[in-house]
């Protein structure tokens, strides 16, 4: 298998998983549910995020690990033998899709004691 066939499925095989991961994640976090749930009779139900959020967080998980696996492969690229810049490009698209879930996640589910909007004695992210 050649080099370009390597970072071809390499970037392939990133971009599925990242973008897998990140629906999963956004799928099951307290924001969608939030959003998608509604109240009393569907009041305050935003479909919205299904067309704003919900293309930006696929694209971003499936380009986040994809453009890591090719830098790390661009930057390796006459260093070594192959299995070991795979290797390494390996590693270092799979610490950037932890990463960017760590990250996601962390925005989706917003600590609800730490964040304050008013004197309110109940969070103000309740519904």
């Amino acid at each position: 298998m050649s080099q370009q066939d390597t970072a071809g499925l390499g970037g392939c095989a990133s971009a599925g998983l990242g973008a897998v991961t990140a629906l999963l994640l956004w799928s099951a976090s307290r924001r969608t549910h939030g959003h998608m749930a509604g109240g009393f009779e569907g009041e305050g139900r935003k479909i919205s995020v299904l067309w704003t959020e919900l293309p930006l967080v696929v694209l971003a998980g499936a380009l986040v690990p994809t453009l890591v696996w090719l830098l790390a492969l661009r930057l390796l690229g006459g260093h070594g033998r192959r299995p070991v810049r795979v290797l390494a490009a390996v590693v270092c698209a799979a610490v950037a899709l932890a990463l960017s879930a760590w990250c996601l996640h962390n925005w989706a589910n917003p600590a609800r004691d730490t964040v304050r909007l008013s004197d309110r004695t109940a969070s103000d992210l309740d519904p």
